[in-house]
């Protein structure tokens, strides 16, 4: 053999070593999150097994108080035998009409929100999942920021954040008092203009004259106030104080120096501080908002706030915190992070359109309780007369001047024949349930619970479909009629339900996405966690409905774990570790 030949079979085989070691090395290492079958569980809200119905036919009727309608006249009284077609109370037309409109409003923003839930639960149900991803915790840098330095001076020879004592807002460091005195009113011109007018020495008071004093000040930028004939105060004796009260200079506590700062510049550097820390001075520094307001004031006496503090020229000092800020200099490595807003993970998918077909099923009973109303108030509108729907005995009958609340009973007609409830069935179902069969129902409004036993079943679907925002529309439904001889809480119009009790019903309790379950020829597997691997577990496929959710009859429980079956590392013997989500 050539010696170049055999060389390359040795770097052919170390090249093969070499990339079969770091392929285990990746698959020793590589971990792949699960989740509980029990929370990825959809559920299948169009379950044949389980149904609605209302109740056709109380044990008693209940004629419930709204106030929405006005009661013209009451026909029976307390303890009175009644037949079935007697007139117990009337309401007005006007108001009758007023509470059909307001129930036929009610019909549509119910057909409105189902539609709307519908088109969001097709959307979810398209949904592709996104992959979890698990964010790294941030490190902490607790190493102190190099203080700011003093920063230079701008185009205008300012120090912009640094403020000095001649910046200060119209504090004056200084004053002095002008006197005259006329024979009428105070001069037109001070006395800068007309010095002939003023002295500096207080003018005596005679029977004859009118004494006048006015104050010039000079403010910490060197500039004084102009003379204004309004600021002239008069007095009237020589024993009257002057001025009229104390004049405080710039400093004080009372006239502190005046900083206005804006929301962005709401601080100050030390320097400030250390110019004038042997000054028995106080400074105000006060912030305004972009209206104008004052949002934060603060008063600082310098010399004291000097001694206290260790300060240098290029600390920054919050007006807000009167303390010194405390920044940080980090610098962070800025890493490309998803957008998880507009996405789902697995879980969250799978939790997302559970609770869609739930709120599904409670829209769906509000349409039919918003309809039965419509229904009921249009069949009062001819006369306003309700009437009693069997024989039986008045009871609990109140008066129109009660204090009543909507909903309460205004009056019953107890008849003692039972209760009649009707409902539909679906046709997957026919050939499980028959005549004599018992159903469980239980009561939205009440909460009650009863068997009845099926009465009859229609023999031609119904023209009415059940498809009201919870049933599947390429099913056929029957309806049927059942009898519930121990039913004392429920009244007619309120909605059940119901549950049959078949011996043949092998619907299954676990439905999965599509996304969970893989095909091999005609065989269908998901990824099992096993002692903390991946294997493949064979399951059995039922129906799958809205081309997504699959019914897993056979092969799994709600106990174990399995993983997204289109990952990139979703194979067999790679290691697992339950999600976040799924241990929390």
């Amino acid at each position: 053999m050539k010696p170049s030949i055999k060389k390359g079979i040795i770097i052919t085989s170390i090249c093969a070593f070499t990339l079969v070691g770091i392929k285990f090395y990746l698959n020793s290492t590589n971990k792949i999150d699960v989740n509980s079958v029990s929370t990825l569980n959809t559920g299948y809200w169009d379950n044949p097994s389980t149904s609605t119905g209302l109740v056709s036919n109380s044990d008693r009727q209940s004629v419930l108080y709204d106030a929405s309608k006005t009661i013209t006249q009451v026909f029976v009284q307390e303890g009175q035998q009644v037949n079935s077609g007697d007139p117990l109370l009337s309401y007005d037309l006007t108001t009758l009409q007023s509470a059909v409109d307001t129930s036929q409003l009610d019909v549509e923003k119910a057909q409105n929100a189902i539609a709307l839930a519908e088109h969001e639960l097709k959307k979810l149900l398209n949904t592709t999942p996104i992959p979890d991803v698990v964010e790294e915790p941030e490190i902490q840098d607790h190493t102190p920021a190099p203080l700011p330095g003093v920063p230079e001076k701008n185009g205008n020879g300012l120090y912009p954040y640094i403020l000095s004592l001649s910046q200060a807002e119209k504090n004056f460091t200084a004053y002095k008092i002008y006197y005259t005195s006329t024979t009428s009113e105070a001069p037109e011109k001070g006395p800068h203009e007309k010095a002939s007018l003023w002295k500096e020495e207080r003018e005596m008071k005679e029977s004859n004259n009118t004494c006048w004093y006015w104050i010039e000040y000079t403010y910490t930028d060197g500039s004084t106030n102009a003379y204004d004939s309004k600021d002239v105060v008069e007095y009237y004796s020589d024993k009257q104080q002057i001025p009229n009260k104390e004049i405080f200079l710039a400093g004080t506590k009372q006239n502190p120096y005046v900083f206005k700062l804006s929301e962005n510049q709401g601080f100050v550097y030390g320097k400030l501080f250390l110019d004038n820390a042997n000054l028995n001075q106080y400074l105000r520094f006060d912030v305004y908002t972009n209206d104008g307001d004052i949002d934060s004031s603060w008063l600082v006496r310098c010399d004291k706030f000097t001694t206290i503090q260790s300060i240098n020229e290029g600390d920054m000092y919050s007006v807000i915190s009167h303390t010194k800020e405390e920044q940080k200099y980090v610098e962070v490595e800025q890493k490309p992070s998803q957008d998880l807003s507009s996405g789902y993970t697995e879980i969250e998918l799978a939790k997302a359109i559970r609770d869609k077909k739930q709120e599904l099923k409670t829209l769906d009973l509000g349409l039919k309780k918003a309809q039965l109303s419509l229904s009921e108030n249009k069949a009062l509108l001819n006369d306003g007369v309700i009437r009693a729907k069997r024989s039986g005995i008045v009871r609990n009958i109140k008066k129109t001047s009660d204090s009543l609340q909507d909903g309460n009973t205004f009056l019953e007609v107890a008849g003692g024949q039972g209760t009649y409830i009707k409902g539909s069935i679906s046709e997957l179902m026919l050939n499980q349930i028959k005549v004599g069969d018992t159903i469980s129902a239980y009561c939205w409004t009440s909460g009650e619970t009863f068997d009845a036993k099926i009465q009859s079943i229609d023999t031609v679907p119904s023209s009415n479909s059940n498809y009201n925002g919870s049933g599947n529309p390429n099913v056929s439904y029957y309806d049927f009629e059942a009898y519930a001889k121990d039913a004392s809480k429920i009244q007619a119009g309120e909605y059940l339900e119901l549950t049959f009790n078949s011996a043949g019903d092998t619907t299954s309790s676990i439905w999965l996405s599509k996304a969970y379950v893989k095909q091999e020829g005609n065989k269908y597997y998901v990824l099992k966690d096993v002692h903390g691997k991946l294997k493949k577990q064979y399951v059995t496929v039922g129906k799958i409905v809205w081309g997504d959710t699959m019914e897993i009859k056979d092969g799994l429980s709600d106990t174990d774990y399995i993983a997204f079956a289109y990952s990139k590392n979703a194979k067999e013997g790679v290691k697992t570790q339950k999600s976040s989500e799924a241990t929390s």
